[in-house]
């Protein structure tokens, strides 16, 4: 089997790490690689802040729902959705005068942003896996917006889309099941999701778990961090779509 195939094939959440450190070479590697993911139109609609002040990381380890293993880390990096620097490039050209319907970057660059930044993110995560190096991402960054805004000196039309803590490590926890392909992968079009469908998907769940889905809905959507998280992304959201 090819090795990078290998490699993706083999991935899992890093939550403990050990005290060697991450190189300087290797962090220019992963950068690179990031750097290099597809991007619309070119225009990197995206910033990356590099983390590895123990204070910073230790106060996200607190934001981002209590999870201690985020301090523990070596490096995290911060992936963030842009469109102020182009914004920036417009005001100065004064774009408006050739194109007066411009007012400011619209949900279009959000998603845009949105996109660059996660396949940049996922160049890093491969990157470092490919040295060896273990990964975690931490969906919880979108959470705190205000506290987020200001720890990172965050200006209008930015959002942090995921973080990736990195370290080195011992040992690797088992790789988790997925869903069977034949639930995530359709021939040429999207099918319709009958009773049978979702009896199929959910049934090794169900199985271990007869309340499976009102346990699951409980822990994620029902939770406080989960609707803190739908009232940032509210205020990210209005800030394109102003």
């Amino acid at each position: 089997m090819n090795e990078v195939i290998k490699l993706l094939k083999s991935h899992t959440s890093i939550r403990k790490f050990n005290q060697e450190k991450i190189t300087d070479e290797q962090i220019k590697h992963i950068l690179e690689a990031a750097m290099q993911g597809a991007t619309a139109g070119n225009m990197m609609a995206y910033s990356i802040i590099k983390i590895r002040s123990k204070e910073t990381l230790s106060k996200l380890a607190k934001s981002c729902d209590d999870q201690p293993f985020i301090e523990d880390a070596d490096l995290a990096l911060l992936f963030v959705a842009d469109s102020h620097k182009w914004h920036r490039l417009y005001e100065q050209r004064n774009i408006i005068d050739d194109f007066p319907d411009y007012k400011g970057p619209c949900i279009s660059d959000f998603m845009l942003g949105v996109e660059d930044a996660m396949i940049a993110a996922q160049n890093a995560v491969i990157a470092a896996e490919s040295l060896s190096i273990g990964t975690c991402y931490i969906g919880d960054i979108i959470e705190n917006y205000e506290y987020h805004k200001e720890l990172f000196n965050l200006p209008k039309y930015t959002m942090p889309i995921a973080l990736v803590v990195m370290g080195n490590y011992d040992t690797k926890p088992q790789i988790r099941d997925r869903f069977d392909k034949s639930c995530i992968v359709f021939d040429e079009s999207y099918p319709t999701i009958t009773e049978e469908f979702i009896n199929n998907m959910f049934s090794k769940e169900e199985l271990k778990d007869n309340d499976f889905a009102k346990r699951f809905y409980k822990r994620k959507m029902d939770a406080p961090f989960f609707k803190e998280m739908i009232r940032s992304i509210k205020l990210y959201f209005n800030e394109w779509n102003a």
